[in-house]
């Protein structure tokens, strides 16, 4: 059987004009992916952000609060065993233990500048025997710590003269920041109340 090479020719070229059209993508095509690769890129990274941005406060938080325990487990510890009150005021608590106990002197301050809350210990002599900050994250607004003191009656003698005499419980309120740069910053507040059982 005789096949004209006209009719070979004619179907060599509509084979590689098939395969020319089916090797690529137009124009068109490419574009249309791009934008819509585009799209779902900006949404991903942009949940991302979000997710980063939320899992660092909530290690902020955690940060804050295991600190905060921390302090009020100190603090709670050290006015239990108060024996003698040597300065009671919104930012200033200093008092000496039981001989029994040490008869050490603890004094805990609050400075406003620094915004720290800090916690020495002097021995009997009146040596320094060392010095722990407590916090060092306090906001920076007024009334953001106080220590309040309360008789019997359950009533603040804090600015009383007979506070030295008469405090037999002290409450502690803080509003803690952790600022972190290009995020929200993280507030965490803290309020608690100590009975001095040996006063």
């Amino acid at each position: 059987m005789i096949i004209s090479s006209s009719i070979l020719k004619s179907q060599v070229h509509e084979c590689s004009g098939r395969s020319a059209r089916t090797r690529g993508f137009t124009l068109v095509e490419i574009m249309v992916t791009v934008t819509l690769l585009s799209i779902i890129m900006a949404s991903m990274i942009g949940s991302f952000l979000v997710f980063s941005k939320g899992m660092a406060g909530l290690s902020n938080y955690s940060e804050m609060s295991n600190s905060s325990r921390q302090t009020l487990e100190h603090f709670a510890r050290d006015a239990h065993s108060a024996d003698t009150l040597l300065t009671a005021n919104s930012s200033e608590f200093k008092f000496t233990v039981p001989e029994d106990a040490g008869g050490y002197t603890l004094h805990y301050i609050y400075d406003s500048d620094a915004r720290s809350f800090t916690r020495m210990k002097y021995s009997e002599d009146g040596t320094l025997l060392w010095t722990q900050v407590l916090f060092e994250d306090i906001k920076e607004e007024a009334g953001a710590f106080e220590m309040i003191f309360y008789n019997r009656m359950n009533v603040d003698v804090t600015t009383d003269s007979s506070v030295l005499i008469e405090a037999k419980t002290v409450q502690i309120d803080a509003k803690l920041v952790k600022k972190v740069i290009n995020q929200s910053n993280t507030d965490h507040i803290i309020s608690a109340r100590f009975l001095m059982r040996n006063m």
